[in-house]
């Protein structure tokens, strides 16, 4: 090789090889070497780094993953592979969710209770988005099989560390891995977890096709943080059952599964083994809700939830149908009793 700097750049580390690391190293490429007729042929088709993330997900769902650069892209992928007539989508969901089926859609979108049954399609969160309603799933799914409907479960706030929907007979599970998979707030992703190997290649084929596929670091990320998945997520619950009990009776309304006011507090505690780390609280007015955000120290006002931060936000900044009262809190690793404190000094000030 010559001493050429053009060369050096492109050709000077050629000699080192891969080394046996502990932690799966990020691996960046768009192409790969065929000399030695690998397998790997082009980063749209495989990547080593996904496969990895998709096995950690799969084998945590009970099912075979298929990763996405975000929760909506894996939402319009399992659609675009159901083809659905009609949708039905519970009331209390993510208002991106109900932005992506409703704009432009090719089925009829359902969100009556009283037409569940004519979705082709049904659609739920659970616990749902912002105030942690509770679903029953087996029930959904009994009554999806007399119908021959197929049954897509967001299981974004629980988690596969809380609940199993394939086991409860749904036929996905979808995530936002930005959120509580991933877990710190700097990577962006979603999955599909389906029931079988079959279904999970023809989700994997389609987006192939499409070019929906994650990106290098966003995957790596997320496989780093699902690591401490089950760590993470049981402090955050337990966190938030201190702080829900000691919200209610503070403020005008309380949304937490564990609270024996909250609608689905029954059914989380056979669905689920934890209540999840998601709480919604209404104050008695908007202008109320305003003055608790401004006056929180340690809580960050900021959209998103999941990380290792707590995070609270006006759900009306970014969701106008979202009631004008309600903030949603994510609450994080830091101490309950300073959380507490801080939504203390913050309610009393407003």
């Amino acid at each position: 090789m010559s001493g050429d700097p053009f060369t050096q750049a492109i050709h000077g580390d050629s000699f080192v090889e891969d080394g046996i690391d502990v932690a799966p190293p990020i691996h960046v490429t768009s192409t790969y070497d065929r000399s030695e007729q690998s397998e790997m042929v082009y980063r749209r088709d495989r990547h080593v780094t996904t496969e990895r993330l998709e096995a950690v997900l799969g084998a945590l769902e009970g099912g075979h993953a298929v990763c996405y650069p975000s929760g909506l892209a894996a939402t319009g992928a399992v659609l675009r592979h159901l083809k659905p007539n009609r949708v039905y989508l519970s009331p209390d969901v993510y208002h991106g969710t109900r932005w992506q089926m409703s704009e432009e859609a090719p089925w009829e979108l359902i969100d009556d209770m009283g037409r569940a049954g004519e979705g082709d399609v049904i659609w739920f969160e659970t616990p749902s988005n912002p105030k942690a309603l509770i679903i029953d799933i087996a029930e959904v799914t009994a009554a999806a099989a007399e119908s021959g409907a197929r049954v897509v479960v967001d299981s974004t706030f629980a988690t596969p560390i809380l609940q199993h929907p394939l086991a409860l007979g749904a036929d996905f599970v979808m995530h936002s891995t930005t959120k509580y998979i991933g877990g710190h707030s700097d990577a962006m992703g979603g999955v599909i977890v389906a029931p079988d190997e079959e279904t999970a290649a023809a989700l994997r084929q389609a987006r192939r096709r499409d070019g929906v596929i994650p990106g290098s670091l966003d995957a790596w990320l997320t496989l780093r943080g699902v690591r401490t998945l089950p760590l993470r997520i049981e402090r955050q619950c337990r966190s938030a059952i201190e702080i829900a009990s000691f919200l209610e009776g503070r403020v005008a309304t309380v949304w937490h599964p564990s609270l024996t006011s909250h609608p689905g507090h029954e059914v989380w505690e056979r669905q689920m083994t934890l209540p999840g780390a998601i709480i919604a609280f209404e104050m008695e007015t908007q202008e109320a809700a305003g003055a608790v955000l401004a006056g929180l120290r340690v809580i960050s006002n900021a959209t998103s939830l999941g990380g290792v931060e707590s995070l609270i936000e006006h759900r009306l900044q970014v969701n106008p149908d979202a009631p004008p009262e309600l903030l949603r809190l994510s609450v994080g690793l830091e101490a309950p009793a300073d959380l507490i404190a801080d939504l203390e000094q913050a309610i009393d000030s407003s």
